[in-house]
């Protein structure tokens, strides 16, 4: 495998998924990883603290580790601004890993240069074969008994 910096490897994550809005919460110098993205986005936001109060919603939020976001900021963010959330920490101690979990987050253990978390919400939950009306309990008696 070719090493790669971060900027590298968050430039062809975004290309990968076929983004075309991110929303990036730093407060450092992001110059080259715009340099690497400007032909490929339509929007690409940068907020320099973790409290997102936007009204508009991007294809992708990540998180870099410079930005303390708390566990109801990271909520907020799945719930209403991104349905794909990549959080980028430098280490992570057992609460904050617990916390990331609870939220339905990944924890990628192959990428070695940061803690990697994701969060994507079309392959979060996937679907089930059983979870319909055919697969519930005596289906065959919906029609025939008032319960």
């Amino acid at each position: 495998m070719v090493k790669q910096g971060p900027d590298q490897f968050l430039a062809e994550l975004i290309r990968s998924e076929d983004t075309k809005s991110v929303l990036v919460l730093s407060s450092g110098n992001l110059s080259n990883l715009i340099e690497k993205l400007e032909e490929s986005l339509d929007r690409l936001t940068v907020i320099p603290t973790g409290d997102v109060n936007l009204q508009e919603t991007f294809d992708m939020c990540i998180v870099l580790e410079d930005i303390e976001v708390s566990k109801t900021q990271l909520g907020l963010i799945k719930n209403s601004v991104a349905q794909k959330i990549l959080v980028i920490r430098e280490s992570v101690d057992d609460i904050d890993h617990q916390s990331f979990l609870e939220l339905g987050f990944a924890y990628d253990p192959e990428i070695s240069f940061k803690k990697i978390y994701s969060y994507n919400l079309q392959t979060y939950n996937k679907k089930r074969g059983w979870n319909n009306a055919d697969g519930w309990a005596n289906p065959e008696n919906f029609e025939k008994f008032r319960w």
